[in-house]
């Protein structure tokens, strides 16, 4: 038997291993009969998965697949078996929930892995279609009278998988932090919460500027979700105010010379192009864009002219 057979999957072992893992970070506000609810759940869940994928016939899977649908399981029965709990769920209907988010994940991951699909997209697919599951069980337990509104909706809230997260994330930023001062990382962590609402484009150029460790920081920080509820908000707005006063005045670009520079985008470029760009675009982009086979220059603000402009520019190359 090849040594990544699926046959070869230790699937009792595997989730011996992945219950005991789970042992070791569950939460310790949890009581321990709630604990051992978890340990348990997640060692009889995985089993069954990993056992069945061995014996279902003509599988296409090997062994490392079994193993990671099988893990896939026992992360997501650990994280919503810590928000049932949370959520002051009763232990006796744990178990239902839960084996509704197994075969869920079981159904999702099994035919992604078998489709080669890339392991980021997957791991976004499955966490789309548990929280799709938990709120559609949520709402039948609602619906049953077993869970009142009050439960079901602080079941919803409840969120292990990002607060473990962030946990990691701040972690990664009081080791990354070690060699930079207190203000500096307070102005680092202001400058995050302002970069939030900037595009993708300006947060790669700003980021381009930091050497590390201050840009590593910087993106951990951009990871952050509640970042601006953990800062002292008379420091950030301090932040603030020091970023204005050194940033360098706006340089006012004229609109007659962004319509002279979008024109010759739209002149040395196929016409059918330039109108498939804006098809779904607004009457108002339609109308300034098309202005430029007329010469005749529509009266726009020079920020959204520039915008267009720029827009035009990077998808007519």
């Amino acid at each position: 038997m090849a040594e990544n057979d699926i046959k070869s999957f230790d699937f009792d072992g595997f989730a011996k291993d992945l219950s005991g893992q789970a042992g070791q970070v569950i939460p310790a506000d949890l009581k321990p009969q709630d604990k051992a609810f978890i340990i348990d759940i997640i060692y009889r869940f995985c089993k069954m998965a990993g056992e069945a994928l061995t014996k279902e016939e003509n599988s296409k899977l090997n062994a490392d697949e079994a193993g990671l649908i099988t893990q896939f399981i026992g992360e997501w029965i650990f994280h919503k078996s810590v928000d049932v709990t949370r959520a002051n769920i009763d232990i006796k209907y744990r178990e239902g929930i839960l084996q509704k988010v197994a075969f869920t994940v079981f159904d999702i991951a099994k035919k992604a892995v078998e489709k080669q699909m890339p392991q980021e997209q997957l791991i976004n697919l499955v966490e789309a279609q548990v929280k799709k599951c938990f709120a559609k069980t949520m709402d039948e337990l609602k619906e049953k009278g077993i869970l009142t509104e009050e439960v079901a909706k602080n079941a919803l809230l409840q969120s292990n998988i990002d607060a473990m997260a962030q946990e990691q994330v701040q972690e990664e930023i009081e080791q990354e932090s070690a060699c930079i001062s207190d203000e500096k990382m307070i102005k680092l962590a202001s400058l995050a919460v302002l970069m939030k609402g900037f595009t993708s484009e300006k947060m790669k150029n700003i980021l381009q500027k930091f050497e590390k460790p201050e840009r590593d920081v910087l993106i951990k920080y951009l990871k952050l979700p509640d970042l601006e509820e953990k800062l002292d908000a008379k420091a950030m707005i301090r932040c603030f105010e020091e970023m204005k006063n050194t940033l360098p005045e706006t340089v006012v670009v004229s609109n007659e010379k962004i319509f002279k520079k979008m024109c010759k985008i739209v002149k040395n470029s196929d016409k059918t192009k330039i109108l498939n760009i804006i098809e779904k675009e607004r009457p108002v982009v339609h109308d300034y864009v098309l202005s430029c086979y007329e010469r005749r220059r529509k009266n726009i603000p020079p920020h959204i002219a520039d915008v267009i402009s720029k827009y035009l520019e990077e998808n007519a190359s």
